[in-house]
């Protein structure tokens, strides 16, 4: 088909002062600041209503794109309006968006109650709802701004790569500021007012450029294109166009949701590795764009595509598959493996993002329809964007492990792209011999994959010392992530130790004497709520108490249940009566059960400073369990050695004791009983065998040991810290210097890589 392309003469093109064009890219360059704070705490606080799971992950990305696809859709309709003036419209879109943030934390806060109740459709419905004004605001400004710049431009591809690269360059800024500055320092809701603030800033710079443009605005109004329009043969037509920029979407997405997971791995999942790795994405995205757009600058869309610029198109291809054997060859750096990560996001980025730009350069014309033909193929680029969260994050993940997903998203991202250049290369033997030369060496690394890859998890886990240790004995991979087992038996879900199978007491290597000891700390713990299964050992423990008649277990990742199914020191848990296992968030599961109570809540907390553990750690979580416990019921977790985590939880309830790492608490007194738990523990079987056997003296010994533990209280020893108990009255004295952990401060998880506690 042929498509006719309008190409003004000079002499009847209109050029903004200079003055009011660097305006225009430093105001949507700042607007992407705003954008990825809002992004980054409205994710992390929907979770309360979803859950923290890659299922949520995948919901809410994926309400942000649908509403930026139809923001980007009513911006293409205001882009045609010829009597508008883009930029005051500009003005009010950030105005309203920043209305929207500041106020956004106590709206959610006041939804969570209310659609607890209701299934996972429902609630997704309801997020889509509650952001969609804001995203679609966000979405509508790229095609309102690429029909306004393209009159003054008349380069399609030029103005829309600009204007990309900006507003991908803000974000990049977003991501650094947010982990680096606001979240630390600020928390949540006087980040999300800093972000309100910019975004008045930004209207405030919108209306200074229309200022400075109206003279040009006049004369804008009667721009008409050249009647000397040049045909050219269109390799694609619009509609393949629109198919070829959803595809090159879904690949983008995907991969970002790809390294992500990687990244979140190998830092044992870090929030601020997140935040810096989107960061890295992002300044991938500016980079090809701006690539592209010079590319387009200087070529019209007649002249075919060079072999620099089809090379820059396939790369993803190359980076993606030669990523994991990369990741083995740099684990003995160590911490470096991060930078072979943060560098393959860059270039994988920067490959699939030129796609949009040349795609809108060649098929748009720089006409008065620019910005709606470009809101068009940006609506695309976001749905593909939306499906790629769905189908990778839903599906894919869980059918496919890593390396099979890396070979999968770099082969169709190569098919997708290599189909385009062929398409636009004129068919010359230069751009074959390139095409198949990039084709042939994805094609050997694609078979050799396995080989070259075969211990990556290996790699990102123990990184320096992976050639010195055995390889892990079982991997498990799906859409929550990757928990490895070493030879040990020890756990390593989302690349941090989370315990091992072990439930000897008079072998204790992983201080399960902790959770033997639940009826020294409650009379009568009957009816018992744990949250978290891990290596099922607690659990196990737990549910052969003889004074225990239930245990509800609700585990987010159902991963570990396979764990536990494959290891006979633990299997029997799955088949106990007395065990109930629920696969959800734990957060989410109690505010949905408001009336069941409990005699004792254990929980296997993460590290404290781990992505979202404060969701489990503030003193907000801390009145939700208070609210589920039954008089004189308690409150047993893990604080990983956080004093701010053990002051969180003595301040919160009236008593306690920290118990070695972990703090126990409720908000009546807590008698250690001795004798109630040297029975309790005489009378202790485990698949029909005593824990102890009197009769060997390693058992008697072990017996004798773990009694002495309610004497050893250290309130008045020289380190009171390090005794096995220690009051909270005496907590309280020794972190007196510290903060406790709330929602919105989001606890260590921000400052502990900063050297902040």
């Amino acid at each position: 088909m042929t498509l006719a392309i309008g190409t003004p003469a000079r002499s009847r093109l209109v050029y903004p002062r200079r003055g009011a064009t660097t305006l225009i890219y430093f105001f949507f360059f700042t607007s992407g600041v705003p954008a990825l704070v809002y992004q980054l705490i409205w994710q992390r606080v929907l979770f309360r209503i979803f859950g923290v799971s890659m299922d949520s992950v995948t919901v809410v990305v994926t309400a942000f794109m649908l509403g930026l696809g139809i923001g980007s859709l009513f911006g293409s309709w205001l882009s045609s309006r010829k009597k508008l003036q883009p930029l005051l419209i500009i003005a009010v879109m950030e105005i309203s968006i920043g209305l929207f943030g500041a106020f956004s934390l106590p709206l959610f806060d006041h939804i969570d109650p209310m659609v607890q109740s209701l299934s996972l459709v429902s609630r997704a419905l309801v997020v889509i709802a509650l952001i969609f004004v804001p995203t679609a605001l966000m979405g509508a400004t790229l095609p309102v701004l690429v029909g306004h710049v393209v009159r003054r431009s008349a380069n399609v591809g030029f103005s829309m790569s600009s204007l990309y690269r900006a507003n991908a360059l803000g974000a990049v800024a977003g991501c650094a500021v947010s982990a680096l500055i606001l979240f630390p320092f600020l928390g949540m809701q006087a980040s999300l007012l800093v972000a309100a603030g910019l975004n008045v800033f930004v209207a405030v710079i919108a209306v200074a450029a229309n200022y400075l443009e109206r003279d040009a605005t006049a004369a804008d109004a009667s721009w008409m294109p050249s009647p000397h329009s040049e045909v050219l043969y269109a390799p694609i037509s619009f509609n393949g166009a629109l198919v070829l920029v959803f595809l090159s979407g879904f690949v983008s997405l995907s991969f970002e949701i790809f390294l992500l997971h990687l990244a979140s791995f190998a830092s044992g999942t870090k929030s601020i590795i997140f935040a810096l790795t989107l960061g890295t994405f992002l300044l991938g995205i500016a980079s090809g764009a701006q690539t592209a757009g010079a590319w387009c600058k200087n070529n019209g869309p007649r002249v075919p595509l060079s072999n620099g610029m089809i090379g820059l198109l396939l790369l993803h291809g190359i980076v993606g598959l030669a990523l994991l054997p990369m990741i083995v060859l740099s684990a003995p750096l160590g911490t470096g493996l991060f930078a072979v990560i943060a560098l393959a996001s860059f270039l994988i980025a920067r490959s699939l993002a030129g796609t949009f730009s040349l795609v809108a350069h060649r098929l748009i014309p720089p006409d008065q329809d620019a910005g709606w033909h470009a809101g068009l193929l940006y609506l695309a680029n976001i749905l593909g964007s939306a499906a790629g969260c769905l189908i990778t994050g839903f599906i894919l993940c869980d059918l496919l492990g890593t390396r099979a997903l890396a070979i999968l998203l770099s082969g169709l991202g190569l098919v997708i792209t290599s189909w385009f250049a062929w398409r636009w290369s004129n068919h010359t033997k230069n751009r074959f011999v390139t095409i198949f030369g990039i084709l042939s060496a994805a094609l050997v690394l694609a078979a050799f994959q396995k080989p070259l890859s075969a211990h990556f998890v290996e790699s990102m886990l123990f990184k320096g010392k992976a050639a010195r240790l055995p390889p892990l004995v079982r991997v498990i991979e799906n859409r929550n992530g990757i928990i490895p087992v070493d030879h040990e038996g020890k756990i390593y879900g989302g690349g941090a130790y989370e315990g091992r199978f072990n439930v000897d007491l008079v072998h204790d290597t992983n201080g399960i004497i902790r959770a033997y000891g639940l009826s020294l700390y409650h009379p009568k713990p009957s009816d018992v709520f744990m949250i978290g299964l891990a290596s099922g050992s607690w659990a196990q423990v737990v549910a052969n108490n003889p004074d225990v008649r239930h245990l509800t277990i609700v585990e987010i990742n159902p991963g570990y249940i396979q764990l536990v199914r494959e290891r006979p020191e633990v299997r029997s848990l799955l088949g106990n009566p007395k065990v109930e296992i629920v696969v959800d968030d734990a957060n989410r599961w109690l505010k949905r059960h408001p009336d069941r109570k409990f005699d004792a809540i254990v929980a296997n907390a993460i590290y404290h400073y781990r992505s979202n553990a404060s969701n489990l750690l503030s003193v907000e979580f801390d009145r939700l369990i208070g609210s589920h416990l039954n008089p004189h019921g308690i409150y047993f977790y893990n604080t990983t050695y956080s004093r701010r985590v053990q002051k969180t939880g003595c301040q919160a309830f009236a008593y306690g004791y920290r118990v070695l790492n972990n703090i126990l608490v409720s908000n009546q007194p807590i008698v250690l009983d001795g004798e109630r738990w040297k029975k309790n523990l005489i009378s202790y079987r485990i698949d029909g065998r005593p824990v102890f056997n009197l009769a060997q003296k390693a058992d008697a010994d072990a017996l004798a040991g773990d009694l002495r533990l309610p004497a050893s209280v250290g309130d008045l020893s020289p380190d009171p810290a390090s005794a096995p108990l220690e009051t909270c009255t005496s907590v309280l004295q020794r972190t007196s210097d510290a903060n406790v952990i709330t929602d919105d401060n989001m606890g260590t998880e921000w400052r502990y890589i900063l050297g902040l506690e």
